[in-house]
């Protein structure tokens, strides 16, 4: 009684809404069916709200499969038109709606506060309400163009890398039927990066002798044990051993993470000096305490802020000697270049450096021209 009650309550137009709305796969029914005193296959379906039917041949001459076969072929075309499609996303509502979801869930926690605000910036800002199905490659190598006027290669690569991941995984969920970023590439005209600067082994030891003891072992930590300065800073008393250190985690914009990679969680080796700089400074500021933190700030609940020592106690005395510009970047680099020129091979290079053989070859280690000279001046002899 209650659904005849609906149904003649309902309008026309909202009987044919719900039915729209209640559409769905159907398989119909074949059954035998006598007529004229012969048995006949009769299929029965609907289609746009209204029954259909159709006798399709003799019991004798088709099988019940075979009728079904044929059913199954005159309901294919409607059962497609039922299926609902993916839906209709701008470049933003896929970006925001299914591709960060996903890579949120890969990402480490600072690689995400990275990359998101590259996206939102760069490339949700200017295509972000075009629908998704419209971006075309050339809009979007124009855009990396435009990029490259202001930004560094580094930085317009990474675009270029996020646009490819956002249409391939478009492509794989039904949103978009190819990928117009796959043949995108980095414009020539891009900034050129930070120079490849590195210390001279004189430059370096001049660099710690003007530090205090704290400043002077993160130096050195950077220097000469080649450490990125997110895992010199989230350093543990626990984490000290009598000639090395254990990498467990890092400092990353004011964040304890994870180290970069699975490579970085790493025994560090430790140069004599080093260690004994560590024990003077253990001996002065020890807490007896493992999860105290080796380089603490004023509140000394969390480890001091690496743009805060850098800005405060580092740059300005590096500046009064002329090399304020050996960043840590540089500090990095020189461990790698010098390491190399005394003849440390490359995987033991990047074991202590916490990256692959390839990273340290083409991006730390520093070819300079004293070695080039040496080189050239080796070959003119030998072939001589």
């Amino acid at each position: 009684m209650l659904g005849s009650k609906v149904c003649q309550d309902s309008t026309p137009e909202t009987r044919e809404g719900n039915f729209m709305r209640r559409k769905r796969f159907q398989r119909g029914s074949v059954k035998p069916r006598k007529r004229n005193g012969k048995n006949y296959w009769y299929a029965q379906w609907r289609e746009d709200g209204k029954p259909k039917s159709k006798e399709l041949g003799l019991c004798s001459k088709i099988t019940r499969i075979e009728a079904e076969g044929l059913l199954a072929d005159i309901l294919k075309p409607i059962n497609t038109a039922a299926q609902p499609g993916p839906p209709e996303h701008t470049f933003q509502s896929f970006v925001e709606e299914i591709y960060l979801p996903i890579a949120h869930r890969r990402w480490k926690k600072s690689t995400g506060m990275t990359e998101v605000n590259r996206l939102q910036v760069h490339l949700v800002a200017p295509l972000g309400r075009k629908p998704i199905k419209e971006v075309t490659r050339e809009e979007m190598q124009s855009l990396l163009d435009m990029k490259a006027r202001t930004l560094s290669q580094s930085c317009v690569d990474h675009l270029r890398f996020r646009l490819r991941s956002v249409f391939e995984l478009a492509l794989s969920e039904g949103v978009v039927d190819r990928n117009p970023a796959r043949t995108l590439f980095t414009p020539r005209n891009c900034k050129s990066g930070q120079t490849r600067n590195v210390l001279t082994a004189e430059q370096a030891r001049k660099m710690t002798e003007t530090l205090d003891l704290r400043e002077k072992i993160i130096v050195r930590l950077a220097t000469w044990e080649g450490m990125r300065p997110g895992e010199i800073l989230a350093l543990q008393f626990g984490d000290i051993e009598e000639d090395s250190l254990w990498v467990k985690r890092r400092l990353y914009r004011g964040n304890i993470d994870s180290p970069k990679t699975r490579r970085s969680y790493r025994q560090v080796a430790l140069t004599e000096a080093t260690v004994k700089l560590l024990g003077l400074w253990m001996e002065a500021t020890g807490t007896g305490r493992p999860e105290a933190w080796l380089f603490p700030s004023e509140n000394r609940e969390n480890p001091v802020s690496r743009d805060n020592i850098w800005r405060r106690s580092i740059y300005p005395r590096l500046k009064t000697i002329g090399l304020g510009w050996a960043s840590f970047q540089v500090m990095r680099r020189t461990f790698a270049t010098l390491s190399r020129q005394a003849g440390v091979d490359a995987h033991t290079r990047s074991a202590q450096m916490g990256n692959t053989v390839d990273v340290n070859e083409n991006e730390y280690a520093v070819s300079v021209f004293n070695d080039r000279l040496a080189a050239v001046r080796k070959l003119e002899t030998a072939v001589q």
